[in-house]
């Protein structure tokens, strides 16, 4: 009743004029704009060039039924192939499935689009993502027993969206024969050593601000919860525990506890759906993902194991954040990084790609591609390369030394820093989202006014005499003590340009008890050096002659991870902050692979 009153109230405003210049309750306008949304759905649907059977509900085989929308051309043959489309966020007008179906129908493909198991229109109960498979397969064998199909399915989408074409993959059905995960990284489970989990973890800590703020959002498990209530970002990215942060902002139970605890557990991955490194595949895939997705490492190690069975795998990187392919070369920057290239031809190469494997059409022009496609920043160009690293890039190790970084020599000196959890080190850029702050930008910004605090030990480069052109994956290894039993590190590389801007070029970190393995986690004993080694994400990027490389070394980046209290308990429980010293000593050196021209 209260929601019919809301949608009431908001015909009348809407009728005024629109919301803009009313301030409104967050219900009313969340109905307002449901209101507006709803009715460009319906128009949208009216102009397109196919038939729309809507909410169909498809079984599966325990006896839930997923709501699903099927939209056929309205010419071409009687069977034809299909583009399957699984999402959690609404199949009725979520604009990235709007779009698929524009792309798609209008080349002869069927597209089906379908909320998840628990999710708006389907029943059952939402989680990531036990189910993905099995509801995945049901679906292809349900599309390819329609009289409209020819029994071939290709896949696609962002986020959620390619998460779930991963994890369906691995069970290896027959009717699927290609997919397009774009920013799909978050599907890797233990695999690979990563442990990324709906890519909610970064070596071994939560990436707090995007679990906060998907969760908060979008936690619900069934299709009654699928409102978000008001969110205070600042506030419940702050709640200590860290475990509570959800259930303090939403009453409905989510997964959010569940991925905390299991993610340390044996077999968290298996029961889940995640990938692990025992995974087999059998399907083509073009992975598309951005340098600042905070699980573009994850889409390489994805598309490396898949490569071990299924061996037509492409994997295309572009200049920007998660899901945002296009963005830098409309604006002509990603951060603070200018980028001058011109994007690829998403969409013609989606379309050339789903056409040689679904309709037996010759790979040409945007649908051949190289195993690996990549855009370097800084130098505005694309690369194609058989392997990554490509196979002429080599390694390169700089010492610290120290406040320096050197090629010659050998590791020298020791630095410490104090890390304060109530005074974490603020994240500046990077791959950062969902703070709920408009002010927050991701990318590669400058670090200057975080280089300036006590608790940030910065070790430079002296000017580079040749370009280096950094290709490949990057890692500190360091040596490590601190007076507490568990501590974080997170390792930021930069571009120093000569009038002294420092921008990020990737970052990476690591909770301390994980130094062994997340799967063999131990405190550390106070005083005693340890060896760790942190993972930053891959990179293209172009360092300049006259340029400096810089290793920042930091205990936190807050609110992109979650702090850890440096107790030694449960972190995800723990309320009492300790402070930790932290000191950087000899061997420590930083890894990384330059392309040579």
């Amino acid at each position: 009743m209260r929601k019919r009153w809301l949608v009431m109230i908001g015909a009348v405003v809407l009728a005024a004029g629109g919301a803009a210049a009313v301030k409104l309750p967050g219900p009313v306008h969340d109905a307002l704009r449901g209101l507006k949304y709803r009715a460009e759905f319906a128009a949208w649907v009216r102009g397109l060039p196919a038939k729309r059977l809507a909410d169909v509900m498809v079984p599966m085989p325990d006896g839930i039924k997923l709501a699903t929308d099927i939209y056929l051309p309205e010419d071409g043959p009687a069977r034809k192939p299909a583009i399957l489309v699984r999402l959690p966020y609404g199949k009725d007008g979520y604009p990235e499935a709007r779009h698929w179906v524009s792309l798609f129908t209008p080349h002869g493909y069927a597209v089906v689009v379908q909320d998840m198991r628990g999710r708006f229109g389907s029943q059952g109960v939402f989680a990531p993502y036990p189910h993905a498979a099995s509801d995945g397969a049901a679906t292809l064998d349900w599309i390819a027993a329609q009289g409209w199909s020819d029994g071939q399915v290709g896949t696609i989408g962002c986020s959620a969206l390619g998460e779930s074409q991963v994890i369906l993959a691995a069970a290896r059905p027959k009717q699927l024969k290609a997919m397009v995960p774009i920013g799909a990284g978050g599907a890797i489970g233990t695999a690979g050593g990563v442990y990324g989990y709906f890519g909610m973890f970064e070596g071994g800590i939560p990436e707090l601000a995007s679990a906060y703020g998907w969760f908060a959002r979008w936690g619900g498990k069934t299709g009654d919860r699928m409102d978000a209530p008001p969110i205070d970002y600042a506030r419940g990215l702050a709640t200590l525990p860290l475990r509570d942060a959800i259930a303090r902002a939403r009453p409905d139970p989510t997964d959010f506890e569940a991925m905390l605890d299991g993610f340390d557990q044996p077999g968290f991955g298996a029961h889940t759906g995640f990938i692990g490194d025992d995974a087999r595949f059998a399907t083509p895939a073009l992975m598309v993902d951005n340098w600042y997705d905070q699980s573009v490492s994850s889409t390489l190690v994805l598309s490396k194991l898949m490569r071990r069975s299924a061996p037509d795998q492409h994997v295309l990187i572009g200049p920007g954040g998660h899901c945002d392919s296009t963005g830098p070369f409309s604006a002509g920057h990603v951060g603070d990084m200018a980028v001058k290239g011109r994007p690829q031809p998403y969409d013609r190469l989606y379309l050339g790609f789903m056409d040689a494997r679904l309709k037996d059409a010759p790979p040409k022009g945007p649908g051949k591609l190289p195993p690996y496609r990549f855009y370097v920043l800084g130098e505005d160009v694309w690369r194609d390369a058989e392997s990554w690293p490509p196979a002429a890039a080599r390694q390169v190790t700089y010492r610290l030394a120290g406040d320096g970084l050197s090629r010659a020599g050998a590791s020298a000196g020791a630095r410490s820093l104090t890390s304060d959890p109530m005074d974490p080190v603020p994240t500046l850029g990077g791959a950062i989202c969902c703070t709920g702050d408009p002010a927050t930008r991701d990318g590669p910004l400058d670090q200057r006014p975080v280089e300036a605090r006590a608790d940030v030990l910065s070790y430079s480069s002296a000017p580079l005499q040749v370009p280096l052109r950094i290709a490949g994956p990057i890692s500190a290894r360091l040596t490590v003590s601190t007076d507490v039993p568990d501590t974080d590190l997170v390792a930021r590389l930069t571009d120093v340009a000569p009038d002294g801007t420092s921008l990020m070029i990737q970052e990476g970190a690591l909770r301390l008890r994980y130094r062994d393995g997340f799967a063999d986690p131990k405190l550390m004993q106070p005083g005693q050096s340890y060896t760790v080694t942190i993972r930053l994400r891959d990179i293209a990027w172009l360092v300049r002659p006259g340029h400096r490389l810089r290793l920042d070394i930091a205990g936190s980046s807050y609110p992109r991870l979650a702090r850890n209290l440096n107790g030694g308990g449960d972190p995800n429980r723990e309320t009492v902050p300790h402070k930790a010293r932290i000191t950087i000593a000899a061997p420590s050196e930083l890894t990384l692979y330059d392309l040579p021209e």
